[in-house]
């Protein structure tokens, strides 16, 4: 499958079930880029309903045949590709920078800052965020309610122990404990200084780059429930993916190959805000020359 993650603020979030209001980003899943394309240049635009979007006019994508990458720069960050990665990934994602190559397009390896931050911020920003928004959801005037409680207090109790699952009651305690009284300073913000310091970062690098490549994930799919008592496991993996969210940056995912168990492998391309158009048409040529987004299985 490919996706497109659009700039913050591109498509209305009115009507979203919010998890972490300043990080959700509504984006279209489809066969192929043209399809997510299609769609998203359905939904984005403005909306007077959602005061975060800024969009002025929905995205128009056109339908370019382009074949090449004649002077766009790419930046591959090495430090991606070092601890934690499965060898297959690695290799699979190198490939494709050098079909990109292939394409026209020069790619330049860099290293990225705050890597080692980016996990960490995104977390307890995202933790905070969604404490705040699932309060709401009580028993009383939202979500599931137990209908045995006695008490005020028990129905509040009985409905958010019942009503949540062991990951969401996870992220509220960590969300409420960075937001806590003594705790607010030294966790939550700490991240969003961290999280100004990532923008900017982005920034410099879309001087000397029109998009970045990098895996979606540091490794294939594991089965489901394998990793569920190893949160920290599971957290880092996204490690690639949490820092786009946090500058509000737009990416799209394509499939680009397939581990030796026949599993998919994803490629990640970000651009600048707002370069939904470059980082489509680049992925129309490395679609157009390749044949991964066609196959379900590498098997």
């Amino acid at each position: 499958m490919t996706g497109i993650k659009p700039t913050y603020g591109s498509v209305s979030r009115y009507g979203l079930v919010a998890y972490a209001s300043s990080l959700d980003q509504i984006g279209p899943i489809g066969r192929n880029i043209d399809d997510c394309a299609a769609l998203l240049s359905i939904i984005s635009g403005p909306d007077e309903r959602d005061g975060t979007c800024i969009s002025d006019r929905p995205f128009d994508f056109g339908n370019s045949t382009a074949e090449k990458l004649d002077g766009i720069k790419i930046g591959l960050p090495r430090n991606y590709f070092g601890a934690g990665i499965d060898d297959d990934v690695k290799r699979t994602v190198l490939a494709s920078a050098k079909e990109f190559e292939a394409a026209g397009a020069v790619v330049e390896e860099f290293d990225m800052p705050l890597m080692d931050y980016m996990v960490p911020a995104y977390y307890i920003i995202a933790c905070a965020e969604a404490s705040s928004n699932l309060s709401r959801y009580d028993g009383l005037k939202y979500g599931y309610r137990n209908r045995q409680a006695g008490t005020l207090s028990e129905l509040y109790s009985r409905s958010r122990s019942e009503g949540f699952g062991l990951e969401v009651k996870r992220r509220i305690m960590l969300g409420s404990f960075v937001l806590s009284s003594g705790y607010y300073d030294a966790y939550y913000k700490k991240a969003l200084k961290t999280r100004a310091l990532i923008k900017d970062a982005y920034g410099k690098l879309f001087e000397r780059f029109d998009m970045l490549l990098s895996p979606v994930a540091p490794t294939t799919a594991y089965k489901l429930g394998e990793n569920i008592g190893d949160p920290l496991k599971m957290y880092m993996g996204d490690i690639y993916t949490v820092s786009v969210n946090l500058a509000g940056l737009p990416a799209v995912a394509l499939p680009c190959g397939f581990d030796a168990q026949g599993l998919p492998i994803g490629l990640q391309l970000i651009g600048d805000s707002f370069g939904e158009a470059t980082l489509v048409n680049a992925a129309r040529v490395y679609q157009s020359r390749t044949v991964h987004h066609t196959k379900i299985t590498g098997r």
